[in-house]
């Protein structure tokens, strides 16, 4: 039975020590171990090893970082809140008790600002740290682990490919945001992009050092029978020579993550990434709102845990 899989070690003598010192019920410590297996199967995923490898240098390994994004996993997969919240109490729980008795060197899930049920805008964005997003670009300008045939598609490609990705992870873009760029809207000369958004809503952008790089060298080496040349052209072409599809884009960000081991990311996480870093620079909500093109604070508010997160490691700092 699933429930009867085997856990590392550590986790093992936790469930073992629940038994003894709890007198728990089989089916009680049966639950309790489905929740550590549910937790075990996502590590062992992100740490590119089989479930039964799993072994005490992986617990240790989990710091806050990965503890939040595993929070954001079971946000995302619309758990009920029940479910939802005994997993994080039974996690939570082993993890407190691996950290008192010296397995791991301390507790990840400690202090940390968690979802609540029914409440929407508290839940935790999933975001890549900033050795993901900076391993993403570098996959994307690589062919390694490509066929000679998709390395010769791969180099006509990727400068595109690149300047898109660029442009979600710099400017908080909506996917749809992105495609629907004009080569108008983008100002070099006075550092700024025009976004669309939702509503026809209309905001002015400033244009990061590293998107206007991007953007810059796409439009010089761009090999395909089209390239925008007017202010009204889409800013994104096909080699076929069409404008780039919202669905053509999404495949192509989704291909480059998955040659970046980034599994469970999305084009939508790299605005979540975009907009976690700014809350992590101490810009306030209501700008970040404005960045991103949120209709009100309340959708902002997922960013708040980072807020929190420094004013608690600020008031430590002071003590």
């Amino acid at each position: 039975m699933v429930a009867d899989a085997p856990l590392p070690e550590p986790m093992e003598q936790y469930l073992e020590s629940k038994r003894v010192e709890r007198g728990l019920s089989h089916s009680t410590l049966a639950e309790y171990r489905r929740d550590l297996l549910d937790f075990c199967r996502w590590l062992a995923r992100r740490r590119g090893k089989a479930l039964d490898g799993l072994g005490a240098e992986d617990l240790a390994a989990v710091d806050r970082d990965l503890a939040r994004k595993w929070l954001a996993h079971l946000d995302d997969r619309d758990l009920a809140p029940a479910t939802r919240a005994r997993r994080l109490s039974s996690l939570g729980g082993c993890f407190k008790w691996l950290a008192a008795e010296g397995w791991i060197p301390r507790d990840p899930f400690a202090s940390l600002e968690r979802p609540i049920a029914g409440e929407r805008h508290k839940r935790l964005p999933m975001y890549l740290s900033e050795a993901e997003a900076e391993r993403l670009l570098r996959t994307v300008l690589s062919d390694e682990g490509l066929t000679p045939r998709q390395k010769a598609h791969h180099a006509r490609l990727k400068e595109r490919d690149y300047a898109l990705i660029t442009t979600l992870l710099y400017q908080g873009l909506r996917i749809g945001e992105a495609v629907g760029l004009r080569l108008g809207d983008v100002d070099f000369q006075e550092g700024t992009v025009r976004v669309i958004g939702k509503g026809d809503k209309e905001r002015l952008l400033p244009l990061h050092r590293r998107t206007r790089e991007a953007l810059q060298h796409y439009l010089r080496a761009w090999p395909g029978p089209r390239k925008p040349k007017a202010p009204q052209d889409p800013l994104w072409w096909t080699l076929a020579g069409r404008p780039l599809t919202k669905n053509a884009a999404q495949v192509a960000v989704k291909r480059h993550l998955m040659r970046a081991g980034l599994w469970r990311a999305s084009a939508h996480k790299l605005r979540h990434t975009f907009g976690t870093r700014l809350a992590e620079a101490g810009v306030d909500l209501l700008v970040i709102k404005d960045l991103l093109g949120h209709a009100t604070v309340a959708t902002t508010q997922i960013y708040a845990h980072v807020a929190q997160k420094r004013l608690r490691e600020a008031m430590e700092r002071l003590r």
